[in-house]
């Protein structure tokens, strides 16, 4: 199968995109690569980096996961340290008070 390249003269910035369209990106761009397309040619298509490809097949091409580890993941980050009433009380002190002015 054949894709043909689509010039739009606009970059796509995937940090635009949402989580679900992006994991569909990854998945349809390594199942074009795998089916012998050339990676740079793919991931140009998308209008990503042409780096981005390439940790797209390390990641896919690693043990015991394949193509799961470019599924999208929920973020975890840094949990919360002020409970909701602490973080009500900081909004009040700050909200609508004016920085004091150094001379």
């Amino acid at each position: 199968m054949t894709y043909a390249v689509v010039e739009c003269g606009m970059k796509l910035d995937g940090r635009t995109l949402d989580h679900a369209t992006l994991e569909q990106i990854r998945l349809m761009a390594m199942k074009r690569v795998r089916e012998g397309e050339d990676p740079a040619t793919v991931i140009a298509s998308y209008g990503f980096c042409r780096t981005t490809i390439y940790k797209w097949m390390k990641l896919a091409g690693g043990r015991g996961r394949g193509l799961n580890a470019l599924r999208s993941t929920r973020g975890t980050g840094r949990p919360r340290s002020l409970t909701p009433a602490q973080e009500r009380q900081v909004f009040r002190w700050v909200n609508g008070r004016d920085p004091p002015v150094r001379s």
